[in-house]
């Protein structure tokens, strides 16, 4: 396959379908040889044999997944590609149940035993995991307990299926009237273009019809919403947690206060939110500036790039990070790691995903906007903290948390947007990148920390077994967006729904790690910037994995989110874009006198 066709090639991940197949029903069948280990763990040499076993089947089945999911992806049309991910999925479970006794009967061995194999060398490939087992003590239950609650995993996840379902096919929106009068077709893949249209009509009423799509079903989407909080509830009693966030912060080894932190400092710059939303109504000229000119950018790049351009400007603003980090790079656009281009069948958005020791792939929809470009640069993020890490360390060692995941993503997009900025020459342009960068601070900071917030409040009341009805979520939501986007914008009636829009409150507090991954990305590129950290700092931190917890690795590129400092770092350089960004649009609208 040609490498400017930018399509995906998975020869190395299996020659083809036969390959793939037999290794399908190899590990299907080696399953049933984690049954030989069971009860004798206490044994170094038996458990060292089945560490082995467990870290050969996470690479077949990884490789599996990764191969059938992203042919799943590249035409999302073939009934045989969906049921070959079917497949693997169901093998996954099977796994996870096979598996299941591993946790508990580890648990049941002394400290003594547990600290000493730790520390062993021989175990060294599987320091994460064993880690976890001895912290995970208190909150690893019976071997029963665990296979039900393995079971229980294969549907619990159907409330995220059903609002999946609903939002991705059964979900019409109605037409909207632009200013002229004119009926427009509202689709998923429109509403972003509309809500970025210079007709101001058309973005209030695409917004406002968003909302009330989903808002026409507010109580089945209520009901899907409350039942899927009482299994989050369910599942943080049933392992011992005071709180499903107190679990959720423990699974990724991050104290609470952490995100308490975040909440209370975020807090504590609101007013700096609404001097961003006064400059920006200043800079569009609107009398009324409301929820729906939020996206607005009038500034754009009218700049359309070629896949190969994009690649070279990602490129050369990623060349602080070192010839190695840029080469990987241009292997993965030359070796058909990406894939790159719209078309019919393919799924949307874009994403990355790896298996372990194995090469990473991309998925882009890629059209040619400065958006566009921002996206490689970010997925690429994604992918080198992946390559990394891999490199690095062991299987088991090399899977980074979630809190981590969406760092050196936004490293990447931070270090982009100021690369634009100081090589352009055209102030429209400046205020361009200034505007999607303020634009995406606001968007991932403060509106992803109002989500945490109303996914804490909602959880508390579930958890002191408070009612929770449609009113209760859409007068949370309401009072919560008022509190966070205050008197400068025009708070529309219909954002009450709008919690029933974002499928990330299916996975109880995933949404405030985006706020603390932005936060740590602007410290990183802030430390590098000033020499606080070298380049080999950052490639140390990407090459950590899971060997210690996400606070303590963070430490090394100078990171301290348990502190306010951080904080003041990241609002510091949105006050200092903010500012760029008044002193831009003013000088223009002067120059237009």
């Amino acid at each position: 396959m040609a490498s400017k066709d930018y399509l995906w090639d998975f020869s190395d991940y299996f020659k083809d379908e036969e390959t793939y197949e037999r290794a399908f029903k190899e590990i299907q069948k080696s399953l049933k040889d984690f049954k030989n280990y069971e009860g004798k763990l206490g044994d170094k040499n038996t458990l060292l044999s089945l560490l082995r076993l467990l870290e050969k089947s996470y690479y077949e089945i990884d490789k599996l997944y990764v191969y059938a999911h992203c042919l799943s992806d590249m035409d999302v049309r073939d009934s045989k590609n969906q049921e070959r991910l079917a497949k693997v999925q169901k093998l996954a479970t099977d796994h996870s149940v096979e598996t299941a006794y591993i946790a508990p009967e580890l648990t049941s061995m002394s400290d003594d035993y547990l600290n000493e194999i730790y520390k062993d060398k021989d175990f060294s490939d599987f320091s994460s995991l064993i880690r976890d087992v001895i912290r995970n003590k208190p909150h690893t239950l019976n071997k029963d307990c665990e296979m039900l609650l393995s079971n229980v995993g294969s549907f619990s996840g159907d409330f995220q299926k059903n609002m999946s379902s609903f939002g991705n096919g059964d979900l019409k929106y109605r037409d909207v009237l632009d200013k002229n009068g004119k009926r427009k077709k509202l689709t998923q893949a429109l509403i972003s273009t509309y809500l970025r249209s210079k007709d101001d009509v058309l973005r209030l009423n695409a917004y406002k019809e968003r909302m009330m799509a989903y808002g026409r079903f507010n109580n089945f989407l209520s009901s899907n919403y409350v039942a899927s909080v009482k299994k989050d509830v369910f599942f943080a009693k049933a392992r011992h947690f005071d709180s499903a966030l107190v679990g959720s912060c423990y699974m990724e080894e991050v104290d609470r206060k952490v995100y308490e932190n975040l909440v209370q400092n975020v807090e504590k710059y609101l007013p700096l939110n609404q001097a961003y939303f006064v400059a920006k109504k200043k800079a569009l000229n609107l009398k009324n500036f409301s929820l729906s000119d939020i996206y607005f950018n009038p500034f754009s790049s009218a700049k359309k790039y070629t896949f190969e351009e994009a690649l070279n400007e990602v490129v050369s603003a990623l060349s602080v990070f070192g010839k190695d980090y840029t080469d990987y790079i241009q292997k993965m656009a030359h070796q058909n790691m990406i894939d790159a281009y719209e078309r019919q069948g393919k799924v949307g958005g874009g994403y990355e995903i790896m298996a372990s020791k194995c090469s990473p792939r991309i998925l882009l929809n890629f059209t040619g906007t400065a958006n566009d470009v921002s996206t490689l640069a970010h997925e690429l993020g994604h992918a080198m903290h992946s390559v990394y890490s891999d490199k690095s360390q062991s299987i088991i060692n090399s899977s980074y948390t979630i809190f981590l995941a969406e760092i050196a993503s936004t490293v990447n997009e931070t270090i982009l947007n100021d690369y634009m900025l100081e090589r352009t020459s055209s102030e429209n342009e400046k205020v361009f990148f200034l505007s999607e960068f303020l634009s995406t601070f606001n968007a991932t900071v403060f509106r992803q920390t109002m989500f945490a917030n109303f996914e804490q409040i909602i959880h508390e009341k579930v958890e002191q077994d408070e009612p929770v009805s449609a009113d209760t979520l859409n007068e949370t939501y309401f009072a919560l967006v008022k509190k966070y986007f205050g008197r400068s914008v025009k708070i529309l009636n219909e954002v009450k729904y709008e919690w029933s829009l974002i499928p990330h409150f299916y996975t109880p507090f995933y949404v405030y790690k985006y706020a603390t991954g932005l936060i740590s990305a602007i410290n990183i590129v802030e430390n590098l910037r000033t020499n606080k950290i070298t380049v080999d700092d950052y490639k140390k931190f990407l090459s950590s994995g899971c060997i210690d917890d996400p606070i303590s690795l963070l430490k090394i590129v100078k990171v301290d989110l348990t502190s306010n400092e951080p904080f003041d770092v990241a609002f510091n350089y949105f006050r200092n874009k903010i500012e760029q960004f008044k002193n831009l649009t003013d000088k223009n609208k002067k120059a237009k006198k």
